[in-house]
């Protein structure tokens, strides 16, 4: 079995992450086959959300920062009639009242619309701190909090929204947007303005660190072996990453 030195390689490898699994079990899975003295990652994505993850591979490290900046896009879906306390699929369920095809119809025509600068609640599941702890191991503890925590809000930018379709209760979208957003914090928008339930059921990331999804390994296909996942290994010389303050900013 080929051993591989923590100086041995630096770069990016790009995976698409598989649902149930943390972005930082990606990065350890990786770490170990690799040998790496230090792995890291572009943009964590949920437990249940899929799609592309950056890992980051020694001196790639350094460009963690910079890469989060880049914008990155989702697919996914919105159940309506139903919220839960993650605001996602993975929380148990708070409230349910089933809405109408009419109401569907207005929650789309709004999230077309979203664009631009917004101010959003940083929802209680996540890993935001509060006096250095994560607000999740709070919200796990049962600890009432509530009140600190609706005065953690990120100023957070939405480049696009589109709703694909509609199919009561579900709405499918597509959007782009800036680091620091959570797409399953629309969901509570959804519920102050209309007065609906709602949750993220599904989500995938198409796009992150410039990277898209069709570059993207799946994780299983790392079972190939060392010599496979190096092949794969992006450089990160010449490599052009575009961000808002530099749209021409090349690694050298």
């Amino acid at each position: 079995m080929r051993v591989v030195r923590n100086n041995d390689i630096s770069g990016i490898l790009v995976i698409d992450k598989p649902e149930g699994m943390t972005s930082f079990g990606v990065d350890s899975v990786i770490k170990k086959r690799l040998n790496c003295s230090r792995v890291g990652h572009a943009g964590t994505l949920d437990p249940f959300a899929t799609g592309v993850l950056p890992v980051l591979i020694n001196k790639a490290t350094k460009l963690q920062d910079k890469l989060i900046n880049v914008p990155k896009s989702y697919e996914g879906v919105f159940k309506i009639g139903v919220s839960t306390d993650t605001l996602d699929i993975s929380g148990a369920e708070v409230y349910k009242k089933p809405a109408s095809g009419a109401e569907i119809v207005n929650i789309a025509n709004y999230l077309n619309k979203l664009k631009g600068n917004f101010t959003q609640k940083i929802p209680l599941f996540s890993a935001k701190k509060l006096n250095g702890v994560p607000l999740y191991k709070y919200a796990r503890k049962n600890v009432d909090i509530d009140t600190e925590v609706s005065k953690k809000t990120g100023v957070v930018t939405i480049y696009g929204f589109e709703v694909n379709s509609c199919d009561n209760p579900f709405i499918y979208f597509k959007c782009t947007v800036s680091k620091g957003t959570y797409v399953r914090a629309i969901a509570q928008d959804i519920m102050d303005k209309f007065g609906v339930p709602a949750h993220l059921f599904n989500l995938r990331r198409t796009s992150a660190g410039g990277f898209d999804i069709h570059e993207a390994l799946p994780f299983g296909s790392l079972q190939k072996g060392v010599d496979f996942m190096m092949e794969n290994v992006v450089s990160i010389y010449g490599r052009r990453i575009i961000d808002n303050d530099d749209d021409r900013t090349i690694i050298k």
